[in-house]
């Protein structure tokens, strides 16, 4: 996982009126946990934007140099609470850990390369963004690759085919189902309107002479 700074100042009056003055001054009323405890913040709503906008998005170490203190504790990205609408941040929750123990922290996953499979017609069915992993947060990684380069259509992947690091450990179930490269809809219907069609027998010549025999049979009873 990479590390920012972010610059946060304590808050000491909570409340609607107090979040939403905080807002309109271009800040964000956020909450940082540790042991059981909270501490009320605020941060800049623009510094933290250019965080999560960033290569890593959420999935980040942040520094928080919390005006007034001595040291500056690490944290995750626990929560963010945003308005659909607009660019606008209601409140963030940060979670405090420390460098030396493992945590749980959820990974996207950065599809790469034109499967073969999709090139023929087929379709691409992504159903994890991410996986949970646990580890350190120095090993933690940014996000996952996988590569579908090599994938034909009916291929399948499971989270267990994705390519971790060595120190940290998949906690998704291993046989979630990544992604698989299926038939278009199209192909599909196509497919099963040919399973639907009953054969046609066409008699040859041996047909022919064989039912003139049964008829010949048939006349001399």
């Amino acid at each position: 996982m990479e590390t920012a700074e972010l610059k946060a100042e304590k808050r000491d009056v909570v409340g609607k009126e107090s979040s939403k003055k905080l807002r309109r001054e271009g800040r964000v009323p956020a909450v940082l946990y540790s042991d059981g405890e909270s501490s009320t913040l605020t941060v800049d709503a623009r510094d933290f934007s250019s965080i999560v906008h960033s290569k890593s998005g959420t999935n980040v170490i942040v520094k928080l140099k919390i005006e007034g203190m001595r040291s500056h504790p690490s944290a995750i990205i626990k929560e963010i609470q945003k308005n659909p609408l607009r660019s606008e941040y209601f409140h963030i929750d940060f979670q405090k850990i420390a460098m030396d123990e493992k945590i749980n922290a959820m990974v996207p996953i950065s599809v790469i390369g034109e499967a073969p499979g999709v090139k023929e017609g087929g379709m691409l069915e992504q159903q994890l963004w991410e996986v949970e992993l646990l580890g350190l947060p120095a090993d933690m990684p940014g996000n996952l690759v996988v590569d579908v380069s090599t994938l034909e259509v009916g291929d399948t992947l499971h989270a267990r085919d994705i390519a971790i690091p060595a120190d940290v450990e998949l906690v998704t179930d291993p046989e979630s189902t990544l992604l698989a490269i299926s038939l278009s809809r199209a192909e599909a219907e196509v497919a099963k309107a040919v399973e639907g069609v009953e054969p046609e027998l066409v008699a040859g010549g041996g047909g022919a002479a064989a039912k003139a025999a049964e008829e010949k049979a048939e006349a001399s009873k």
